[in-house]
């Protein structure tokens, strides 16, 4: 690839999207080989195509593999981001809330409505997100990827703390909404808690769950980030 060409689309485009052919989706994928790819569409405009790539979408075109173009298009006439409304859509394709590895996770509350979390202890929004779950806990039952971000140096040792609390949940409160250290785990757990926390990095990393908190819902929803409107709505439904 010779040249990038950033750009911000600013068209009204049909909603509606044809299908692309083998042949389009190889030559596509062989354009760019190291993007992990995880759909390509017919874009709204003519010879283009729309590649994304998890919560990144390019467009391209096939007789051109020297340029791309990154961005989003915008419909005009209602202010949607139509590009960001495909790659929620992807997203809930993506991931299966009966397919995660519940077993790793740390689990609290019995509410009916269940909802996986992955966070870092240390990250402001996860914090505030805490206190949000604190809030409706008897109404779900979450639970906990805890997966520390290179930005926050002490949430590895907070993970630690946490999956060797003999009271995860009075843990996770202790650490993430008084801001207060918890036990010290002896040697051996910690041993055991870094391989659990390396095997969830690794899982997040497979999945393209990169930033906290990412929130996969019992009905496969994703709420990316402390989104409260999408958390009442997901509470609310019946």
């Amino acid at each position: 690839m010779k040249k990038l060409s950033i750009l911000f689309l600013s068209l009204f485009v049909s909603s509606s999207f044809a299908s692309v052919t083998p042949q389009i989706e190889s030559q596509i994928k062989a354009m760019l080989p190291n993007t992990k790819i995880t759909e390509i569409n017919v874009a709204p405009f003519p010879g283009m195509y729309e590649v994304l790539a998890g919560d990144n979408a390019f467009y391209v075109n096939p007789q051109n593999e020297s340029e791309i173009i990154v961005g989003h298009v915008l419909n005009i006439k209602t202010m949607q981001d139509e590009t960001d409304l495909r790659i929620s859509a992807e997203k809930n394709k993506r991931y299966k809330f009966t397919q995660l590895p519940l077993s790793k996770a740390i689990k609290v509350g019995n509410g009916k409505k269940q909802i996986a979390v992955f966070v870092d202890p240390d990250c402001p929004y996860c914090q505030q997100l805490e206190l949000y779950l604190n809030k409706n806990i008897n109404k779900l039952t979450v639970y906990y990827f805890f997966i520390p971000l290179p930005m926050h140096p002490m949430a590895k040792e907070h993970i630690e703390q946490i999956l060797c609390s003999t009271n995860p949940s009075k843990a996770i409160d202790t650490i993430m909404i008084k801001k207060l250290q918890a036990d010290t785990p002896d040697k051996a757990c910690i041993e055991k808690a870094d391989k659990q926390i390396a095997e969830l990095q690794k899982f997040s990393s497979e999945n393209g769950i990169n930033a906290t908190p990412f929130i996969i819902t019992d009905s496969n929803t994703v709420i990316g980030g402390f989104d409260t409107n999408a958390l009442d709505n997901y509470l609310g439904a019946k």
